[in-house]
């Protein structure tokens, strides 16, 4: 498990540098999604283990609580699409 999805995010910050950290990693998904609902394109099978899951839900709750703007939007700017 990469040591990002464990760490707690407490700020602006990290949760951007997170959401970075996910794109850069070619693991960004939508977050709305839960990560156990997530499947590869690659092997047409679930994206992340169940503890991974439970981490990368955490962490897309902290973002939610950290950014101070939607996360949506720097997700969709590192994937240069206009919202």
């Amino acid at each position: 498990m990469k040591k990002y999805f464990k760490t707690p995010i407490t700020n602006n910050e990290q949760a951007k540098k997170y959401i970075c950290n996910l794109y850069f990693d070619n693991n960004l998904y939508h977050l709305d999604e839960n990560a156990n609902s997530i499947i590869s394109f690659e092997t047409n099978k679930l994206a992340f283990t169940k503890k991974e899951c439970e981490q990368l839900d955490k962490r897309r709750d902290e973002c939610f609580k950290y950014m101070t703007i939607d996360p949506h939007q720097l997700c969709c700017s590192l994937l240069d699409l206009k919202i």
